[in-house]
């Protein structure tokens, strides 16, 4: 997907010591576990919502389903936050990041994620996976049970469309089933065009962190979603694909990047209290792919990522 599941875990560590108090989308919170806030910087608080107003109220009913959110920072969790916050068997407490060996990812850094949680209001939760696991279904379940133990945690929502690869059931669906808690699946299946749009008419501002050739190039790093963006999108999408592009394996643009054609980050939407601003470099990063990768699902020859400003000691890894 554009914010593409890992698919292994083998134990979680949170980024805090012990369970904190739960922290609510109807509670003013504070920051937890370590935000490093050097790489990014909060903008002025929106005017029709002043900072010091706690997030927005989430519709409650009784005893509803304690929740976390699969989290990239993207556009499709965004979304499905938003979904999960409307609904009122849902008690939304938690974001939740899958992460290799504590490294960040190019194309959702982990930095920003934090500075999304603290606007958000919402705790932010880290599981850390091993790369040298030898069953990643069984150690994601192992994962997701820690967070239903440590947490509570009753429903995982994911911003998941579709299947990925050769993968015959959603991979989330399949691992909360053997942690015997639910999963969520909001979009799951909408049409492309339709979830772009709903992220637009939503108030969503969605940046490009991740864009792959053919179909995209750096002039795309850092671009903002808007509906002029989206008409070249589906420009693109339209176009036919060359002999050389079919013989290497390449698909059609999926409007949404469920390949990982592309991948974004949020800035600022319906429920952040404050603009997430990024400190970046003005050039992206290039990336060759010189070897076969099972995660380049689309067979992209070149990748292009945001490039953070590095401040201090705050240097992030490269990895994801």
């Amino acid at each position: 997907t554009s914010e593409t599941h890992l698919v292994a875990i083998f134990w979680v560590r949170i980024e805090c010591s012990q369970p904190m108090p739960s922290t609510r989308l109807s509670q003013k919170s504070e920051p937890w576990g370590r935000h490093t806030m050097t790489t990014f910087s909060e903008s002025k608080p929106k005017p029709s919502q002043p900072l010091s107003l706690p997030p927005p109220t989430q519709p409650q009913r009784p005893n509803p389903s304690i929740t976390a959110i699969s989290w990239t920072g993207g556009k499709d969790c965004n979304l499905s936050l938003l979904h999960a916050h409307r609904d009122p068997s849902l008690d939304v407490r938690y974001l939740v990041v899958f992460r290799v060996n504590e490294k960040s990812f190019l194309a959702h850094p982990i930095p920003f994620m934090e500075a999304q949680a603290k606007s958000l209001g919402l705790e932010l939760l880290f599981v850390d996976i091993p790369q040298d696991t030898n069953d990643y279904m069984q150690a994601y379940i192992d994962g997701i049970v820690n967070l239903k133990v440590g947490y509570g945690i009753e429903v995982i929502t994911t911003g998941d469309m579709d299947l990925v690869g050769t993968m015959e059931r959603n991979w989330m669906e399949r691992c909360c089933e053997g942690a015997s808690i639910r999963v969520h699946l909001p979009l799951w299946k909408k049409n492309r065009e339709d979830v772009l749009e709903e992220l637009l008419d939503e108030g969503f501002r969605i940046m490009f962190s991740c864009v792959k050739s053919p179909f995209f190039d750096a002039s795309w790093i850092g671009r903002m979603l808007d509906r002029n963006t989206l008409e070249e999108m589906k420009a693109i999408a339209d176009r036919k694909l060359t002999e050389d592009e079919k013989e290497s394996g390449v698909k059609e643009l999926d409007l949404c990047g469920e390949r990982g054609e592309y991948h974004t980050m949020c800035v600022d939407g319906p429920l952040y209290r404050w603009e997430v601003m990024l400190e970046r470099e003005e050039r992206a990063k290039e990336i060759v792919m010189e070897s076969k990768w099972e995660g380049n699902i689309h067979n992209a020859k070149k990748i292009w990522t945001i490039c953070l400003k590095e401040s201090g000691e705050t240097k992030e890894e490269n990895g994801g």
